[in-house]
């Protein structure tokens, strides 16, 4: 009896000793991932997008308090297919990538809204501004790559809306003269990979 209790005591240290499992790290699988957003101009919306961004991803939807996501995007990278454009916004007026040149979110924590909806918790900092955000999101599910053995594919997608004028991308000069909205939305398209 005595050697009994003396093995689930030593079992129970171990247990209690042994490192919990991490939610794991996912990577992003940049030929499936896609970072949009849309602006009203007078009356048609532009579209537009980021093609270099990357970060920190560390996800499992029965690990929230384990989970962390840091995005990194580069404002440089921005994209509406129009060359004289996209210079504008990179200068001084918007973006000024030279001295801002990364658009950065970063979780604080995840809340379960049900089902497979989440919402992620954390600080968005663009330009000069940082601000306290809750960017609501959609987990689509996890299953191994069809296409690639021995791999996991997770997918994600957000949508968001801010005033742009809040973060100093714009001094509100065109939003006056009813040529550039102060609302952008955000769209987040996210094919996730990690080893099985």
């Amino acid at each position: 009896m005595r050697k009994l209790k003396t093995s689930l005591l030593l079992l129970l240290t171990l247990m209690l000793a042994a490192p919990a499992m991490a939610a794991p790290q996912w990577q992003f699988d940049y030929p499936h991932c896609r970072l949009s957003f849309e602006v009203k101009h007078i009356f048609a919306p532009v579209m537009g997008r980021f093609t270099k961004f990357g970060g920190t991803f560390i996800f499992d939807p029965t690990d929230l308090a384990g989970s962390k996501v840091v995005l990194e995007i580069q404002t440089a990278s921005i994209d509406t297919d129009l060359t004289v454009r996209d210079d504008h916004l990179k200068g001084p007026e918007f973006f000024e990538v030279k001295r801002y040149p990364l658009i950065l979110f970063v979780s604080e924590r995840f809340e379960s809204k049900g089902g497979n909806r989440y919402l992620a918790h954390g600080t968005l900092t663009i330009k000069d501004v940082s601000q306290k955000i809750q960017l609501p999101f959609v987990h689509l599910g996890t299953r191994a790559h069809p296409m690639k053995p021995k791999t996991w594919v997770t997918g994600f997608e957000a949508r968001y809306e801010l005033d742009r004028l809040k973060y100093h991308v714009g001094t509100g000069k065109y939003y006056d003269a009813g040529v550039v909205g102060d609302k952008v939305k955000l769209y987040f398209h996210l094919e996730m990979l990690r080893p099985q």
